[in-house]
Protein backbone atom coordinates (compact mmCIF):
# COMPACT_ATOMS: atom_id res chain seq x y z
CA UNK A 1 0.00 0.00 0.00
CA UNK A 2 2.88 2.44 0.83
CA UNK A 3 4.31 2.51 -2.56
CA UNK A 4 0.45 3.09 -4.15
CA UNK A 5 0.68 6.20 -1.88
CA UNK A 6 4.04 7.07 -2.89
CA UNK A 7 3.47 6.61 -6.32
CA UNK A 8 0.35 8.77 -6.31
CA UNK A 9 1.71 11.63 -4.51
CA UNK A 10 4.83 11.96 -7.16
CA UNK A 11 1.95 11.78 -10.01
CA UNK A 12 0.03 14.53 -8.29
CA UNK A 13 3.09 16.47 -7.97
CA UNK A 14 4.35 15.79 -11.39
CA UNK A 15 1.11 16.95 -13.42
CA UNK A 16 0.49 19.72 -10.48
CA UNK A 17 3.67 20.93 -11.89
CA UNK A 18 2.86 20.60 -15.42
CA UNK A 19 -0.70 22.42 -15.02
CA UNK A 20 0.78 24.83 -13.42
CA UNK A 21 3.54 25.41 -16.54
CA UNK A 22 0.57 25.53 -19.02
CA UNK A 23 -0.98 28.35 -16.82
CA UNK A 24 1.89 30.44 -16.52
CA UNK A 25 3.94 29.98 -19.80
CA UNK A 26 1.02 32.30 -21.73
CA UNK A 27 1.56 34.97 -19.10
CA UNK A 28 5.69 34.88 -19.75
CA UNK A 29 4.82 34.94 -23.46
CA UNK A 30 2.21 38.31 -23.26
CA UNK A 31 4.42 39.81 -20.55
CA UNK A 32 7.68 39.25 -22.55
CA UNK A 33 5.87 40.67 -25.80
CA UNK A 34 4.33 43.58 -23.60
CA UNK A 35 0.93 42.24 -23.56
CA UNK A 36 0.63 41.47 -20.02
CA UNK A 37 -0.58 43.29 -16.88
CA UNK A 38 0.82 46.97 -16.56
CA UNK A 39 4.01 46.44 -14.17
CA UNK A 40 4.27 43.10 -14.34
CA UNK A 41 7.38 41.67 -15.63
CA UNK A 42 8.69 38.02 -16.52
CA UNK A 43 10.91 37.72 -13.52
CA UNK A 44 7.65 38.46 -11.65
CA UNK A 45 5.33 35.98 -13.50
CA UNK A 46 8.13 33.15 -12.77
CA UNK A 47 7.78 34.16 -9.05
CA UNK A 48 4.24 33.26 -9.12
CA UNK A 49 5.30 30.10 -10.80
CA UNK A 50 8.02 29.05 -8.69
CA UNK A 51 5.65 29.83 -5.39
CA UNK A 52 3.24 27.90 -6.58
CA UNK A 53 4.86 25.03 -7.35
CA UNK A 54 6.14 25.14 -4.17
CA UNK A 55 2.98 25.06 -2.65
CA UNK A 56 1.48 22.57 -5.07
CA UNK A 57 4.84 19.50 -3.91
CA UNK A 58 4.20 20.71 -0.02
CA UNK A 59 1.41 18.54 0.31
CA UNK A 60 3.28 15.45 -1.82
CA UNK A 61 6.55 16.02 0.21
CA UNK A 62 4.84 15.69 3.30
CA UNK A 63 2.66 12.65 2.26
CA UNK A 64 5.78 10.81 0.88
CA UNK A 65 7.78 11.33 4.11
CA UNK A 66 4.81 9.76 6.14
CA UNK A 67 4.30 7.15 4.21
CA UNK A 68 7.36 6.08 4.64
CA UNK A 69 7.99 6.59 7.97
CA UNK A 70 4.76 5.60 9.53
CA UNK A 71 3.49 2.51 7.18
CA UNK A 72 5.05 -0.75 7.15
CA UNK A 73 6.23 -1.85 3.92
CA UNK A 74 6.21 -5.43 2.31
CA UNK A 75 9.28 -7.05 1.06
CA UNK A 76 7.34 -8.69 -1.97
CA UNK A 77 9.20 -8.21 -5.45
CA UNK A 78 9.43 -5.05 -7.74
CA UNK A 79 5.87 -2.64 -7.77
CA UNK A 80 5.12 -2.45 -11.47
CA UNK A 81 2.00 -0.51 -10.58
CA UNK A 82 3.44 2.28 -9.12
CA UNK A 83 6.37 2.43 -10.93
CA UNK A 84 4.39 2.71 -13.96
CA UNK A 85 2.03 5.35 -12.28
CA UNK A 86 4.90 7.46 -11.91
CA UNK A 87 6.84 7.01 -14.85
CA UNK A 88 4.21 7.64 -16.50
CA UNK A 89 3.39 11.12 -14.92
CA UNK A 90 6.62 11.83 -15.56
CA UNK A 91 6.23 10.90 -18.91
CA UNK A 92 3.64 13.36 -19.75
CA UNK A 93 4.38 16.24 -17.89
CA UNK A 94 8.13 16.26 -19.92
CA UNK A 95 6.18 15.49 -23.51
CA UNK A 96 3.86 18.10 -22.85
CA UNK A 97 6.37 21.04 -21.75
CA UNK A 98 8.57 19.33 -24.88
CA UNK A 99 5.55 20.85 -27.26
CA UNK A 100 4.98 23.79 -25.40
CA UNK A 101 8.88 24.85 -25.57
CA UNK A 102 8.91 24.22 -29.37
CA UNK A 103 6.18 26.34 -30.33
CA UNK A 104 5.96 29.10 -33.19
CA UNK A 105 7.02 32.23 -30.49
CA UNK A 106 8.63 35.72 -31.14
CA UNK A 107 12.25 35.67 -31.68
CA UNK A 108 12.58 37.96 -28.12
CA UNK A 109 10.57 35.31 -26.51
CA UNK A 110 12.32 32.28 -27.49
CA UNK A 111 15.05 32.17 -24.96
CA UNK A 112 12.97 33.20 -22.00
CA UNK A 113 10.55 30.50 -22.75
CA UNK A 114 13.34 27.78 -23.42
CA UNK A 115 14.60 29.01 -19.97
CA UNK A 116 11.71 28.64 -18.34
CA UNK A 117 10.27 25.45 -20.17
CA UNK A 118 13.66 23.59 -19.09
CA UNK A 119 13.36 24.99 -15.24
CA UNK A 120 9.90 23.63 -15.69
CA UNK A 121 11.20 20.07 -16.96
CA UNK A 122 13.89 20.02 -13.89
CA UNK A 123 10.86 20.41 -11.31
CA UNK A 124 8.23 18.31 -13.17
CA UNK A 125 10.89 15.27 -13.00
CA UNK A 126 12.39 15.83 -9.30
CA UNK A 127 9.25 14.60 -7.24
CA UNK A 128 8.95 11.10 -9.35
CA UNK A 129 12.67 10.72 -9.04
CA UNK A 130 12.57 11.26 -5.14
CA UNK A 131 9.39 8.66 -5.30
CA UNK A 132 11.77 5.96 -7.17
CA UNK A 133 14.24 6.15 -4.43
CA UNK A 134 11.60 6.09 -1.98
CA UNK A 135 10.67 2.79 -4.21
CA UNK A 136 13.85 1.14 -4.22
CA UNK A 137 15.04 1.73 -0.44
Amino acid sequence: MVYYVIAIAAAVAALGITFNYIAHLGTVIKTAEGRGEEGMTVSAVLTRFFFSTMIIELVPIVIMLLAYVLMDRPDNGLPLIPLIIILASAAFGVTQVLIRMNQQVPAEVKGQVRSFSLISTQLITSMPLVALIFLFI
